[in-house]
């Protein structure tokens, strides 16, 4: 039986619309922690979701983990028909439809929690997001009655069939071709797809092809209309979960299966890429808690020299640095989930192609929110095997497994390379950001020499928006629009916004908490302190690196005043880690 657990429509009231967020916004405007959203927002109905999809995982993925990295696909439908039966597979589907329509806080919210075991994550993920939400957002009228009631009940599996073996990053490469029918009826399929999950069982594809091998379409193709799978790939992690080829040999479907407009794929595949980077982040940072907390707990029970190794300096300090990124990257990911929901709430949900520019505003932060979080979730399942020891290197220890899933989060739903690309260039050509950039260019970097003091976070977050818009109108400057093709120079520039939204968020969510109170403030104020601290140094280098070969033979004079703007006084992270590791060790877990 379903469980009700009908949340809130919306995470953010819709009448406090303002400030807007979106489109690189942040890099340019001041935010009041008021104006964004924590988890410590989260509502009770909310945090419910959250709590069924723990208790689902619980009690019936994690007992059969071992039937499932045997690839045992019949017992995976079997999970997937029970988290159906729960409501998990109708979240983000209409409810004309047989969904509930929710917010994206509430659905990230169930994401978080199915991180318990990443390869079943990657199995119901796959159908609930990119399996489904093609049709959700692109089908017409007829397509969504006939597939999201089956999708949502279970009875159809979803997966999205788009890179190919001389298409991955570079889509629109694709050889696979549709070729219309003397009849007029059908189009005949050809070509192969590659590392489709799910590929194995499921029963309805998105799949990408060229008409007449130019124009790049999407269409819905059903198994039986002559889909070949084949094996299962051995991969590095996520081995609980399908992953193989397509094979299409004049595959025949029909017209009314176009999915979007003919030659229009592009924005089929890249929307819903979007879709699942906006709540890709809290599946990351929640396998960097699982990892942290695992980890505690092994360090308060293994004992060398006499005593725990818990309480051993450099063993705090790992802690303490992966609960850092946990508590950042929970600023970060739940910020930008409150700012879609808030801008999506302004919007009729039938007005599909309002929703999705409303989605594709944000494309600069669901980038920076996937890189960030997939790098710390590889920070902390390195650091949470090096807690272990000898031990992490071993299958009968848990550090391992979480090792080799969290790989690739940095490949998947676009590679962090492409997403660098992604963040760089978009903000350079920003109609918003951009005239803000060019006037930072020339203004230049003169003034604002006086010292930080130890505690100016927000000071310091003022001076990392002046530098990194001031490189990236100096790069447009230079470089028009040849700036893509310096990846290097855009990686760094990407860097920078990176390090100022991480470091942003950060500083919202510590002084939220400040204002309320409660027992984790305090270690909150310690944490912003610290990262504040590493983002300047972060900062500095990659604007050397960028402005080095933005300037040239004269870039050592603005590098000095890049030196001198982001130096601050000397803060005592040593002693601020310590405090960070004795709450998590205290707690046994992860606590904030």
């Amino acid at each position: 039986m379903a469980v009700d657990l009908t949340p809130p429509r919306k995470a953010v009231d819709s009448a406090n619309a303002e400030p807007k967020a979106g489109n690189g916004r942040f890099l340019i405007a001041d935010t009041a922690a008021d104006a964004v959203f924590t988890r410590e927002d989260l509502s009770e109905e909310q945090l419910l979701f959250g709590r069924a999809a723990e208790e689902f995982m619980r009690t019936e993925v994690l007992p059969r983990v071992k039937e499932l990295y045997n690839h045992d696909w019949v017992l995976t439908r079997e999970l997937i028909q029970k988290a159906a039966d729960r409501d998990f597979t109708r979240l983000e589907i209409p409810e004309a439809y047989g969904g509930l329509g929710l917010d994206k806080v509430s659905t990230a919210s169930v994401g978080e929690m199915l991180s318990l075991d990443p390869s079943f994550a990657g199995s119901l993920g796959a159908h609930t997001s990119i399996g489904t939400l093609p049709i959700v957002y692109f089908g017409n009228e007829d397509q969504r009655a006939r597939y999201l009631p089956r999708l949502a009940s279970g009875e159809l599996i979803g997966a999205f069939a788009l890179t190919e073996p001389e298409a991955g990053s570079d889509a629109l490469s694709a050889r696979m071709t549709a070729t219309l029918t003397a009849d007029g009826k059908f189009y005949s399929l050809r070509g192969q797809k590659l590392w489709i999950t799910n590929g194995a069982f499921a029963d309805i594809f998105t799949v990408f092809a060229k008409i007449d091998g130019q124009h790049f379409t999407a269409f819905i193709v059903e198994r039986g209309m002559g889909v070949v799978s084949g094996a299962d790939e051995h991969k590095l992690g996520l081995d609980g979960s399908s992953t193989t080829a397509l094979m299409f040999d004049d595959v025949k479907v029909p017209v009314e299966n176009v999915l979007g407009t003919i030659g229009e794929g592009h924005k089929v595949a890249f929307n819903t890429l979007n879709f699942g980077r906006v709540k890709l982040g809290t599946r990351n940072i929640g396998g960097a808690k699982q990892a942290l907390t695992a980890a505690t707990r092994y360090a308060k029970e293994r004992r060398q020299f006499g005593q725990a190794v818990s309480s051993f300096g450099l063993i705090k300090h790992k802690i303490a640095e992966i609960a850092i990124r946990c508590f950042v990257g929970d600023a970060m990911v739940f910020r930008s989930l409150g700012e879609v929901d808030r801008a999506l709430a302004a919007v009729d949900p039938n007005d599909v192609p309002a929703v999705l520019k409303t989605i594709e505003e944000f494309a600069v932060e669901c980038s920076i929110n996937k890189v960030w979080t997939s790098e710390a979730l590889a920070y902390a399942v390195d650091e949470a095997l090096q807690i272990y020891g000898g031990n992490g290197y071993s299958q009968e220890f848990p550090a391992e497994r979480a090792y080799r899933d969290a790989r690739i989060t940095r490949i998947y739903e676009g590679t962090n390379e492409i997403n660098r690309l992604i963040i760089g260039t978009r903000l350079a050509k920003s109609t918003l950001v951009g005239p803000v950039i060019a006037t930072a260019a020339d203004r230049g970097l003169e003034g604002g020499d006086k010292p930080l003091g130890l505690s100016d976070e927000r000071g310091l977050l003022a001076r990392a928006k002046r530098i990194t818009a001031f490189a990236l109108g100096r790069a447009s400057k230079k470089y028009g629009k040849g700036l893509g093709s310096e990846q290097e120079v855009v990686g760094r520039l990407a860097d920078m916004a990176i390090e100022v939204y991480a470091l942003e968020s950060a500083i919202l969510r510590s002084e939220k908490m400040q204002v309320r109170g409660g027992s984790h403030a305090a270690t909150a104020a310690d944490i912003a302190q610290v990262f504040a601290a590493d983002a300047a140094d972060r900062l500095e280098q990659a604007a050397k690196n960028a402005l080095a070969s933005i300037e040239g033979p004269d870039a050592a004079a603005t590098i000095d005043r890049v030196h001198a703007l982001l130096h601050h006084g000397p803060v005592n992270t040593i002693a601020a880690r310590r405090r960070i590791a004795d709450a998590v060790i205290e707690a046994n877990r992860y606590p904030l």
